[in-house]
This record gives structure tokens, C-alpha cells and sequence, in this order.
């Protein structure tokens, strides 16, 4: 077999996978890439929706331990299954608690209607920059009690942490030279944090509760500081492209923005039906526990394997029609863009959460803003991300000037 079909390193695959995935889920549902990674391991790749969810729950065929000899073995949940991962999900689940998000609201929205109102005092604006990165950086690092005057640091942290997924799924570490400098310099910020918060009440936040598990014991240094970023890093690039993508095209198809603008009960379906179809995370890794046969391949014990999220999302045996965006569609929530199975992210209530807040605001004000036909909106090329790189938008004085 070929292995010209996928090439890890080039933009078509970043940046336009659709026809790539569905050659995958219709010819290749395994798909094998002999030395497909930087360092010569071989590669398998699972693409149709019904093996995504079988490699994502399935806890002894699959395991999520991807890196277990070398310096990328960092203590994550994303790396790590039970029993240390029941016991690292129980303190995340403690931190950022179901509870707590449902307190943010208030805080939140008026973080938006505070970066809403900056727009306004501008008449064109790098939306990215100005918004979709802006809010999830200043929650997610506001339960962490990192200053605003960081957060150029946390950008090019959060980014090294990323950069350290795509060179554990195959990416040469040349390609993003100092990401570990990056992420050592960040472990060593939060634990200054921490430091300054041991002996003291708790705040509530996220970073009190870890460190209280620190004290009690329940996580070691490196897993309190590991999680921390983690949470950086999961907050901020999962919600930073749906909300740049979700607004970008809200201002393309203007009927589906006064859809939804008449009637706020189908905000949730179009964040899910986005979320499918654009998965701001297209794929997961996992390792084969054992030796086991898909679709007549024999996938050997140990082997890396690609989880492409973004391919079982537009499964047509599982979503009716499914590169179009249906609001009525009934099994909406089945996509996998959060992941799926003990590994579900964590961070799921509070993205929701945020796009909630911001495209209720945003609609009832959509006027007022439009794309830059003389800047088109550019996409990211951080391989395994789908979404916004760039979008610059004109603000109106009036919202009919915008018509």
C-alpha cells in the first residue's frame, strides 16, 4: 500500500483533510504509514467513526501511555491510564468541577461584553488575537491566577504544549525548535504560583484546589504543574478555534446567524454541529495493548496509532449528510471532538461555556461587524489543530452600515 495518501508534514493535510479522510474511511479504514513518524516508528491510522469510538473506550486494547521511555513521558492524564489516570482524573475532576463552571457565568460574560466593547473602539481588528485567543487565555488563566501582563507567555506556552502532542504522534522536533525550553520555563512559573499559594486558604479556583492535593499528598509536584498547563493548553486551543471559526461563519452565512439570532434555543445545536464538523482537535493517540485484527489488518501490540477525530465526525455511516451543517440533527452530541471515554475532556462544560457566552453576545450586535475581503481570514497550520490562524473583521459605527 501506498503511503503517499497521508504526509504529516504537508499543509493540504493541515489545512483541507476532508477528501483524505474520506479516501481513509472508504478505502483504508486502517490505514498502515511503515516509518510514518520522524524517528522511523511505524504508524496506524483509523479514520471511520465506529473504530474512533472503539479505540477511545476500549481501555484494554487501547492504552493512551504513548510515551513511556523517554523525555516526553510526562506525567498527563492525556498519558497516562488507570490506576494513574483514575487517580490524576479524580483531583482534575475536583479542580475544574462541574460546580465551579456554573460560577463562572457571571464572571464570564462580562469578560465578553469588556472585549466586545474593545472591538467597538477600533474600525478593523485581528479577531484572533483581540477575542478567540483573548477569552478562553484570561478564564483559563485567571483560575490559575496568572497575571494578564503574561499573556504573550501563556500563547507561546500553551502553543509548546501542543507542539509536544505533535511530536509524540510522529512530528520531527526540529520542526518547532525550543517547545521544550518553552514548556520547562511554564512548569517553573506555576510552580512559583503554587509556592505563593501553600499555607494559604483556598481561593476556589483551579490552581488552589491543586495545590491543595499537592499538600494532601494526592498529586506530586510534577503531576500538580503538568496539570496545570494541561489546562492552559486544553482551555485555551480547543475553544480559541470555535470561537474564531464559529463568529467567521456566522459572518459569511448571514441566514444562519438570523436563525439562530430569532431563536436562541439552537445556539447549543450550532456549537455541536460546528464542533463535528470542524473538530479543533482532529485526532487523538492511542497504543495498541495487545495484538488485535481490523478490518483484515493485524495491528501489532504497541503500536502508535492515529485516532483521527476529524474523520469519524464526517462519517457518513454514522451522520446523514454530513459536510452540511443541520441544526434539527438528532444525533447532534454523538460527535467526538471532546473525545469520548474515561479520556472525555475535562475541559468540555467550561468551552461550551464560553462559546454560549459569546455568541450570545455576539449575535444580537452581528452587524456591526464583517470580514475584510482585502485580508481573508487564513487558517492554522500546528499540525493535529483545526482552526483560525488570522481574521481580520471591520467594525461598524451603526449596524446598518455593515448591511
Amino acid at each position: 500500500m501506498s503511503t503517499a495518501l497521508i504526509d504529516l508534514a504537508s499543509s493540504e493535510y493541515r489545512l483541507s483533510p476532508w477528501d483524505i479522510y474520506r479516501r481513509l474511511r472508504d478505502e483504508h479504514p486502517v490505514y498502515y504509514m511503515p516509518e510514518g513518524s520522524w524517528d522511523g516508528e511505524d504508524l496506524y491510522v483509523l479514520s471511520r467513526y465506529e473504530d474512533v469510538g472503539f479505540a477511545l473506550k476500549d481501555k484494554t486494547q487501547f492504552s493512551s501511555k504513548i510515551q513511556q521511555d523517554n523525555y516526553m513521558n510526562l506525567p498527563m492524564l492525556v498519558n497516562r491510564d488507570a490506576p494513574e489516570h483514575t487517580r490524576l482524573r479524580h483531583s482534575t475532576n475536583r479542580a475544574f468541577n462541574a460546580r465551579l463552571v456554573r460560577q463562572l457565568s457571571g464572571w464570564v460574560r462580562t469578560l465578553v461584553d469588556e472585549l466586545l466593547a474593545e472591538l467597538y473602539r477600533h474600525d478593523s481588528v485581528e479577531f484572533v488575537d483581540a477575542y478567540s485567543t483573548a477569552l478562553p487565555l484570561r478564564v483559563v488563566g485567571g483560575m490559575l491566577g496568572v497575571p494578564l501582563d503574561r499573556k504573550a507567555d501563556l500563547r507561546r506556552w500553551s502553543q509548546a504544549v501542543m507542539n509536544s502532542f505533535a511530536v509524540s504522534a510522529g512530528l520531527d522536533p526540529d520542526r518547532v525548535p525550543g517547545f521544550f525550553e518553552d514548556i520547562v520555563e511554564f512548569s517553573n512559573y506555576m510552580e512559583e504560583l503554587a509556592h505563593e499559594r501553600r499555607g494559604k486558604p483556598n481561593r476556589g479556583d483551579i490552581l488552589g484546589e491543586l495545590v491543595e492535593e499537592h499538600e494532601s499528598g494526592a498529586l506530586t509536584r510534577d503531576e500538580m504543574v503538568t496539570m496545570a498547563w494541561s489546562f492552559i493548553a486544553a482551555g485555551h486551543e480547543t475553544t480559541m478555534n470555535l470561537l474564531g471559526g464559529g463568529i467567521e461563519l456566522l459572518l459569511r452565512d448571514r441566514d444562519l446567524a438570523a436563525e439562530l439570532r430569532a431563536d436562541p434555543s439552537k445556539h447549543a445545536a450550532f456549537i455541536e454541529e460546528y464542533l463535528r464538523l470542524n473538530s479543533p482537535t482532529q485526532w487523538l493517540l492511542r497504543r495498541t495493548a495487545t495484538e488485535l485484527t481490523l478490518h483484515d489488518t493485524t495491528i501489532p501490540a504497541g503500536a502508535l496509532i492515529h485516532v483521527v477525530l476529524g474523520a469519524a465526525n464526517r462519517d457518513p455511516r454514522q451522520f446523514d449528510n454530513p459536510d452540511e451543517l443541520d441544526l434539527s440533527r438528532p444525533n447532534v452530541n454523538r460527535h467526538f471532538a471532546f473525545g469520548a471515554g474515561v479520556h472525555f475532556c475535562p475541559g468540555a462544560a467550561l468551552s461550551r461555556l464560553l462559546a454560549e457566552t459569546t455568541f450570545a453576545a455576539f449575535l444580537p450586535v452581528l452587524d456591526r461587524f464583517s470580514l475584510d475581503a482585502e485580508r481573508p481570514a487564513r487558517l492554522r497550520e500546528q499540525q493535529g489543530s483545526y482552526g483560525l490562524s488570522q481574521m481580520w473583521v471591520k467594525v461598524h459605527p451603526r449596524a446598518e452600515q455593515a448591511l
